[in-house]
C-alpha cells in the first residue's frame, strides 16, 4: 500500500471516529512531531560555531572512501 492510499484510509477513518481519547492521542503525536525539530540553545551554538569554521575554510573533509579505509586500517591494527 502506498503512502497516498494510507492517508486516504486514515482520513476516512478519522471522519467516522467518535472516540475522543484516540483523537487526543493523535493530537499529541502531531505536537510531538512539530517539536521534534527544535534544537536546544547549546546545539544551535555548536552549529553556529561549526558554520563559522566552515565559512573560514578551517574544516577538513574526507571522502567516504577514505573514511572507510581509515576505519578498516584501525581494525587491522587492533586500535
Amino acid at each position: 500500500m502506498d503512502v497516498e492510499s494510507v492517508k486516504i484510509d486514515l482520513i476516512r477513518w478519522l471522519t467516522e471516529l467518535q472516540d475522543m481519547s484516540v483523537i487526543e492521542k493523535l493530537q499529541g503525536l502531531k505536537e510531538q512531531q512539530s517539536n521534534a525539530y527544535e534544537l536546544s540553545e547549546e546545539h544551535k551554538k555548536e552549529l553556529d560555531r561549526r558554520l563559522k569554521k566552515y565559512e573560514k575554510g578551517e574544516m577538513k573533509f574526507s571522502s567516504w572512501e577514505s573514511v572507510k579505509e581509515r576505519v578498516r586500517n584501525r581494525t587491522k591494527d587492533g586500535v
